[in-house]
């Protein structure tokens, strides 16, 4: 699907375009990020895989200012504050980073999800998926 090496491989549907993983229930229709195998709603088993919105919108977001803990990054990497949000995918709402984090972002800015590095060990780049703006370069 990608080259690149990913944090979790199984959160990426696609990778051209990049398209998070997602599961529906074929009972009532919930959908959620990340991927699960029990609906949260009406607790059907199991869920259908289901490709996400490759656009969005913000919905909320924030700075976080503190590293996030093992096993979701290396205690030893280094880190940055970085622009956190929620973004409105149209079926669900889904938390990543949006980038670039010194942009002023806004409620309501356009979103696609990308890939970003999240950190460098000695096999080279480990990426995670992100946001960034509509307008953004691919």
């Amino acid at each position: 699907m990608t080259d690149q090496r990913m944090v979790d491989p199984t959160l990426l549907a696609s990778s051209d375009p990049v398209a998070l993983a997602g599961a529906r229930c074929s009972q009532c229709g919930t959908v959620v990020f990340p991927a699960q195998d029990g609906c949260p709603r009406c607790s059907h088993r199991p869920m259908d895989t289901h490709a996400l919105a490759c656009t969005g919108v913000v919905w909320t977001w924030t700075t976080q200012h503190f590293a996030p803990k093992p096993p979701f990054r290396p205690a030893d990497a280094p880190w940055e504050p970085k622009a956190i949000g929620y973004v409105d995918l149209g079926e669900v709402l889904v938390e990543g980073w949006l980038v670039p984090s010194a942009r002023d972002w806004a409620i309501g800015d356009a979103v696609r999800v990308t890939t970003v590095p999240a950190w460098t060990d000695d096999a080279g780049d480990v990426h995670t998926f992100a946001f960034e703006h509509a307008e953004a370069q691919a």
